[in-house]
């Protein structure tokens, strides 16, 4: 059988094809698009592991194309300027972050009355009444202010100190203040005084700020830091103060690094919660995808994927998996 040089070119071509992208590659219909806006630091190893979620959940499904971005560190302007860079996309679906749910109202509000289908990670709209809540399809994430409760309540488990601390590193983002709030409030009904304190996004001159704090107020006995580079800026200036850190000043933590379970594993910090933000990027990825794709309607907010507290006899089991940017 002979055939034609064109049909021989065609089958080559549907060859290279099927070899790179498979059956459904060559013949899907146009791509589902789905952007995801996180508030903050990009480059920060805890949004990295969210990043690695969102890009697991888009590898499940060839139809699907994903653009993670935000600022590379905390900016709320460019954050607001990515999610509006994201809506003007025009996207199948938008994943992100609800950091001051004030400020977003009117631009979220506006893109999904005209029909763009929103889903929260991370960062919660928790006003009240519910009904002046962002209309997203759910969100996935942590409880901030029960975080916070926990923090309180697994210190109060081990001592009680005789002043807390809570270290804000990204003031004005909502749910790190209700991360504060429930562990002040709680401390507060213990009895332990505590409040607030604004360390600024810099984790070097945040840890300079801690020292100034404990040098004003030397009876803080524990604090409480909600973010990795963080902690290990503040414990690293105050052991270079010679301050007993882990002794005379102890310390709560959120989320892991390899750092922070060897510093659980030292003593020096008593332990940290994770919010598994892996579970943010992917499931909030998934859950768009399947909204768009079969019309899936998400289970209702709040899609929990924390606390659980981690303390040191649970560390050899992570350790891979922190390595390996899943938790």
């Amino acid at each position: 059988m002979k055939f034609g040089r064109k049909f021989v070119v065609v089958l080559a071509v549907l060859v290279v094809a099927f070899t790179l992208f498979g059956w459904q590659g060559v013949f899907a219909k146009d791509a589902i698009k789905i952007w995801v806006v996180v508030h903050g630091g990009i480059a920060d190893p805890f949004w990295k592991v969210v990043e690695r979620g969102v890009k697991d959940a888009a590898a499940n499904h060839p139809d699907l194309e994903v653009t993670y971005t935000g600022p590379a560190s905390f900016d709320f302007n460019q954050f607001m300027a990515d999610i509006e860079a994201a809506i003007a996309a025009k996207p199948d679906a938008l994943v992100c972050t609800l950091t001051e749910p004030d400020a977003m109202d009117e631009v979220l509000r506006k893109a999904i009355a005209e029909g763009l289908p929103v889903i929260g990670i991370n960062a919660p709209d928790l006003r009240e009444p519910v009904e002046s809540r962002i209309p997203v399809l759910t969100y996935v994430g942590e409880d901030s202010y029960y975080i916070g409760v926990v923090a309180a309540q697994e210190t109060l488990k081990r001592f009680k100190p005789k002043r807390a601390l809570y270290v804000n590193h990204h003031p004005g983002a909502k749910h790190i203040e209700l991360r504060g709030r429930g562990f002040v409030d709680t401390m507060q009904k213990a009895e332990v005084p505590a409040e607030q304190l604004d360390i600024t996004d810099d984790p070097v001159k945040g840890a300079e700020i801690t020292l100034a704090y404990l040098t004003t107020h030397p009876d803080t006995e524990v604090i409480f830091s909600g973010n990795t580079q963080r902690t290990e800026a503040i414990v690293a200036r105050l052991l270079d103060e010679g301050i007993e850190v882990g002794k005379a000043v102890k310390i709560a933590q959120m989320d892991m690094s390899d750092k922070i379970l060897e510093y659980i594993e030292k003593g020096i910090v008593m332990f940290t919660m994770d919010q598994q933000q892996y579970m943010q990027g992917y499931l909030g990825v998934e859950l768009a995808y399947l909204y768009v794709k079969f019309g899936l309607v998400p289970p209702p907010a709040p899609v929990s994927t924390g606390p659980s507290v981690i303390t040191a006899e649970k560390i050899p089991q992570l350790l891979d998996l922190v390595k390996e940017g899943y938790r």
